[in-house]
């Protein structure tokens, strides 16, 4: 993937960028960075630092209202037609114009410049932030974010890579939203990215191919054999073939089975690209192996789904 691409190959550790900010009284009002609360939120009010992510995250909408956490919008390119992602195109429009795309769409990171912007915006009421970003390796959003909050006088920005993609950023999201201090949120954030990982399997090969990840003799090969490739996103971003299963029958199981020996696990989601049905069969059974853990299920957004096409499954994970 290009450079010019949101999921560019850049690589490099958790990266922060802070300038130091005298304190101030927390706001008695709702934080500018919660979206539509028409009422102060107690969970916002609370916290002296803002939270903010990105689009690829997979946020969930009510964690977003509740924790009061700024998402800052990857976009997805149809030739000229430029859409921000979650924001002007939803996943299901999304999945919708792929299917009927010769081509594949490009995608691109945040400019710094879109970056200062939400921290100078957020700067008005808080007193630093916590910004936790798709992986390096993958996209120059994490990079961008730096920039932009280089660019912002006096106002602490702790810019984090989180090394991976989807519900990990979101779960990390929610850890740093329900601490104390800032620098609390930065270490118990920082301590997970190394146990961040995501186990997708994917429904066909054409959409690595489109993207460059794979030759179109492999792409025929895989398709004609109904391969079904099961990938896993660990540490540093860093994308492994897990294997390679004939049929997605045998494959949604195989990945289970993969899920099941990464246990213990401290959070976990299942993901997917207009497979509904069967994310959801696969969060019942892993909520009776895992009475204890809440297990959402939701769709990829726009930019992931560029580069999985539609049907994927995903087992989103933190390791203990």
């Amino acid at each position: 993937m290009t450079s010019s691409s949101g999921w560019s190959r850049r690589s490099g550790p958790a990266i922060r960028a802070s300038r130091s900010r005298s304190s101030r009284a927390v706001s008695n009002t709702t934080r500018s960075s919660s979206p539509s609360n028409s009422s102060p939120n107690p969970i916002v009010m609370q916290r002296t630092f803002a939270v903010v992510t990105d689009s690829t995250s997979d946020l969930p909408a009510e964690w977003r209202e509740r924790y009061g956490i700024e998402v800052v919008p990857l976009k997805v390119l149809f030739g000229k037609e430029t859409f921000r992602d979650g924001v002007d195109m939803t996943s299901d429009q999304f999945f919708t114009r792929l299917a009927a795309s010769s081509s594949l769409p490009t995608t691109s990171a945040p400019s710094p410049g879109e970056f200062a912007e939400v921290y100078r915006r957020l700067a008005k009421d808080h007193d630093g932030c916590i910004s936790i970003h798709i992986g390096a390796r993958l996209s120059a959003t994490a990079e961008a974010a730096r920039v932009g909050a280089d660019a912002v006088e006096g106002f602490k920005v702790n810019v984090i890579d989180s090394q991976s993609v989807s519900m990990p950023m979101a779960f990390l999201c929610r850890v740093a939203a329900e601490c104390a201090s800032l620098e609390d949120a930065t270490a118990a954030v920082e301590q997970r990215v190394p146990k961040c990982r995501v186990l997708a399997l994917l429904d066909t090969l054409r959409y690595l191919e489109m993207g460059g990840r794979l030759n179109r003799a492999q792409a025929m090969i895989g398709t004609m054999l109904d391969v079904k490739p099961l990938l896993l996103v660990s540490e540093n971003a860093e994308i492994k073939p897990v294997e390679r299963v004939r049929t997605r029958s045998r494959a949604i199981p195989r990945m289970v089975e993969f899920f099941r020996s990464e246990q213990p696990v401290e959070h976990v989601a299942v993901m997917h690209a207009q497979a509904a049905d069967e994310a959801t069969s696969i969060a019942a059974e892993l909520r009776k192996e895992l009475p204890d853990l809440e297990i959402p299920v939701g769709q990829i957004g726009c930019v992931l789904g560029t580069h999985t096409g539609p049907k994927a499954l995903g087992l989103i994970y933190i390791k203990k």
